[in-house]
């Protein structure tokens, strides 16, 4: 008995924690998302506190960009600018996206549900190709749309004259609009059909009209979906430079965005200034993100809608009922079919024109396309980092996810934090960090940084859809797995991602879509070694070759298209469902 208790005795040492492969995975994760977004964001920062020199930064520090940027009237014009712009599209984009949302939740509007991918189609297409596309339709001169209608005038005796003119402000905000305009509807349409609508039905039996049952019950309860499609749509919009770059440096219109590509790749050189800009936007998306959690706040004590609220029977239009249908085909019109066959009919032209002939068309520049070896490897490199990206998100994205919500720790809150934290930094931005993190380093100048880049970008969508899907998915399944001896990976790999295969599928198609389509950061990093699509279109309008342009703008779109196609038939998924989840 003795020497039984003697060995039994427990030991006075401290044991060292167990380290499970759960564990390592988790802090490896936690690295590489804080490497990856974060200090990029330090090295913008940082680089703001540097003399310039004509081709850089010298080892000096200074304040001078950080005054100029902050205090100057030049860059504060800037500013002004980019604001005005961004809230005139995104007022626009609200209540077109608005209207349309609840013309196809709450009324009955034919069509229904077949709109829904009428309206978030161009959120599959490069705004910038949609540029392309408008300049095609709407130049003063050469443009198709003047054109066909001074013809047709002049076929009744009198000249029209020019009616629309793409090289203004309010060709900028048109094209602008038509592909922010998805965001507003994604963020809403969900909402709406899922809201209880017994209020708006008490309201109607006192007497209100539908209209004011509408502006006093739905319009309020609706208040932080409307805020976070116009924060997202603000954001956005703000940080492009593209289109306002290129429309605007006919007009003399200069956004902050745009300067900031200037100082950063137009000899002489001012990278410290543009750091400091991009500082400045950083700060406005950032104030952005914590208003619209305060509003969210607020609102979430006056929320009355519960998981069995009754559908009302669906408003009806009456007369309106054909107007309404025709609105929302006319927005697909111009913001698809339009721009897709202009682009087309544009590609296969020798060189602009007016009038159309046999001997006009050509399909050299497609040959060329598939022929040069500068633009094949552009578009060997956006499937392989399209690919890539939508991959890695795919995968890390649920991983921060998945350990937020099981295992409900402060270091998983953190790096769920710090992973949806780009989802309010401009692209721009996180070029310029990533350009500073790696210049010196063997991935400056190749694909590898691009692959960087969005990842940081588009990590957040993966984060928050992934999360919308765990949370429906019973803690009990995972538990009983591990009851039965399976260890926390073997349980998430064998049960959880099973069951996530639609959102998972969801989520490396929408990545991949925005990787083959994003230009912000992208123009910044991409170099001759590591062409893309979108930088090759961008390069090709810069330099007049419009029609090379549009050849390689319709091969990118038509990708884009492609995979939208395959994700609802191949794997039976609506991306725009999965994402208005999240």
């Amino acid at each position: 008995m003795t020497q039984v208790a003697v060995e039994r005795r427990p030991a006075t040492g401290m044991t060292a924690p167990r380290i499970t492969g759960e564990t390592v995975l988790w802090l490896v994760l936690a690295v590489f998302i804080t490497v990856v977004t974060i200090v990029p964001l330090l090295y913008t920062i940082d680089s703001a506190f540097y003399q310039e020199t004509p081709f850089g930064l010298s080892p000096r520090r200074s304040l001078t960009a950080i005054v100029n940027v902050y205090t100057s009237a030049r860059y504060l014009s800037y500013l002004g600018a980019a604001l005005l712009l961004a809230g005139i599209v995104t007022t626009i984009a609200l209540a077109m996206g608005i209207l349309m949302a609840f013309l196809v939740a709450r009324t009955d509007i034919r069509g229904g549900r077949a709109l829904d991918i009428v309206i978030i189609m161009p959120l599959f297409l490069s705004p910038f190709t949609g540029l392309i596309a408008w300049i095609v339709l709407g130049s003063e001169n050469t443009g198709f749309v003047n054109a066909l209608l001074g013809a047709g005038a002049a076929r009744l005796g009198f000249d029209l004259g020019p009616v629309i003119n793409i090289w203004s402000y309010a060709g900028i905000v048109w094209v602008m609009s038509l592909f922010f305009t998805p965001f507003a509807y994604l963020f809403t349409v969900n909402n709406l059909r899922a809201m209880d609508s017994s209020l708006e039905e008490a309201a109607r039996m006192n007497g209100a009209t539908p209209l004011q049952a509408i502006m006093k019950v739905t319009v309020p309860i609706m208040t932080p979906a409307f805020f976070a499609a116009g924060l997202l749509i603000f954001v956005l919009s703000a940080e492009v430079y593209t289109i306002p770059g290129i429309i605007g440096s006919t007009t003399g219109f200069t956004t902050l965005p745009w300067q900031i590509y200037i100082d950063s790749t137009v000899a002489p050189l001012h990278r410290a200034h543009a750091a400091a800009a991009g500082t400045v936007m950083l700060w406005i998306t950032v104030g952005g993100v914590i208003i619209q959690r305060r509003i969210t706040r607020v609102a979430e004590r006056f929320v009355t809608v519960g998981g069995k609220g009754q559908r009302a029977k669906p408003i009806a239009l009456g007369r309106w009922r054909a107007p309404a249908l025709a609105f929302v085909l006319a927005y697909g019109f111009c913001a698809v079919l339009l721009p897709l066959v202009a682009l087309l009919v544009f590609s296969l032209m020798k060189y602009s024109s007016v009038s159309f002939s046999a001997d006009l068309f050509t399909t050299k520049h497609y040959v060329d396309l598939f022929s040069i070896g500068n633009t094949r490897l552009a578009l060997q490199n956006t499937l392989m980092l399209g690919l890539l990206s939508g991959a890695v998100c795919m995968v890390a994205g649920t991983l921060i996810s998945y350990m937020e919500m099981r295992r409900k720790t402060v270091l998983a809150s953190i790096v769920a934090f710090i992973g949806v934290l780009p989802v309010a930094v401009p692209g721009l931005v996180y070029g310029i960090g990533l350009l500073w993190t790696y210049l010196r380093t063997p991935i400056y100048g190749t694909v590898w940084i691009l692959l960087l880049a969005y990842i940081a970008k588009f990590i957040p969508y993966a984060i928050v859809v992934s999360r919308s899907g765990i949370l429906q998915i019973n803690r009990e399944l995972e538990e009983s797995a591990r009851m039965s001896g399976a260890s926390s990976l073997t349980a998430l790999r064998r049960i959880t991602m099973p069951i996530l295969k639609p959102t998972l599928a969801a989520i490396f198609f929408f990545v991949m879509l925005m990787s083959i389509k994003e230009l912000s950061a992208s123009v910044l990093l991409a170099s001759q070694r590591g062409p893309v699509l979108s930088v090759l279109t961008w390069s090709y309008m810069e330099s007049g070759n419009f029609q090379f342009a549009a050849a390689v703008g319709v091969v990118q779109s038509m990708i884009m298209v492609a995979l939208v196609v395959i994700t609802r038939l191949a794997f039976r998924v609506n991306l725009e469902k999965a994402l208005a989840k999240g």
